[in-house]
């Protein structure tokens, strides 16, 4: 190698060392030091894992029951007594997904903090709730909708079509069982639950419909830790060569709203007394 390459590679290799000094010093300069420029190739290595013992201390804990969503977070907020702020542990309810999550260190806007360490909360519909929900628009046959009728009779009543006579559960399971289509002549055109009219003047009714069941009143707990609440399931008569029976929940959005609203307040009610401030809504704490 000549001297003149000697001398220029030894030039580009002071120049590089000084632009690597300017760089890393203006990073410091903007980022209080806790920015480094490396070079490329370098690899950095978190040792922690080879420690005694943590750093400090994170982690996520998960449940689908309130109380002991609640009896968690109010110790962990406790062992955080030190932090300054009482607004330092802010819990998130999601009324959508029936959820919520607790942050711990999230700290604030002067006290920023990892947000790593949090609590979540995640009720689960009970089978009872699931199996009504299934329900929802769904079309059964004579002999699926009795035996249904029968599967979850502990937790039904049957009502007559002005919604408000009770029927006899097993009642209302033999009027399904025995249901039968009729026709006459008549030039009219109406429909409503157990009879339809049609254009081409023959009418298609229900018999046995004194025993018919329009509405069912379908009582459980929806979520755990929930009030039971009763729910309201319309069935219409789909009349055809085999009848089937169309069933609906009644204000369903409603109802979901409620127990939403439900859940935010016993989480409130909970949290009383303690550092923890509730917000509907979510919150990701970003990298």
């Amino acid at each position: 190698m000549s001297l003149e390459q000697e001398l220029n590679n030894t030039l580009a290799t002071v120049l590089r060392n000084i632009q690597a000094e300017t760089i890393q010093r203006f990073i410091q300069e903007q980022t209080d030091g806790t920015v480094a420029a490396l070079p490329v190739g370098v690899t950095v290595n978190d040792l922690e894992q080879y420690l005694e013992q943590r750093r400090r201390y994170r982690g996520s804990m998960t449940t689908s029951l309130i109380a002991e969503f609640v009896e968690y977070v109010t110790a962990t907020t406790e062992d955080y007594g030190w932090v300054p702020a009482a607004g330092d542990f802010p819990c998130f309810v999601s009324p959508s997904t029936m959820s919520a999550k607790t942050f711990f260190n999230l700290g604030d806007a002067e006290n920023p903090g990892h947000g790593d360490h949090h609590a979540n909360l995640h009720l689960e519909k009970t089978e009872a709730f699931k199996q009504l929900l299934e329900t929802n628009g769904r079309k059964f046959d004579q002999k699926n909708l009795a035996e249904w009728l029968e599967d979850w009779k502990d937790h039904l009543e049957a009502i007559a079509e002005d919604g408000t006579k009770s029927i006899p559960l097993a009642a209302a399971v033999s009027a399904v069982r025995r249901i039968t289509i009729g026709t006459k002549a008549e030039a009219t055109s109406e429909t409503r639950s157990l009879s339809t009219h049609q254009s081409a003047m023959a009418e298609v009714e229900a018999r046995n419909k004194d025993q018919f069941p329009c509405f069912l009143k379908f009582t459980c707990e929806p979520y755990q830790g929930l009030e039971e609440r009763t729910f309201t399931v319309r069935l219409s008569l789909i009349t055809s060569e085999n009848p089937m029976i169309s069933a609906r929940i009644v204000r369903l959005e409603t109802a979901q709203e409620e127990m939403a609203q439900e859940l935010e307040e016993k989480l409130r009610t909970g949290f009383e007394d303690t550092p923890v401030k509730t917000f509907v809504g979510s919150f990701n704490p970003g990298k």
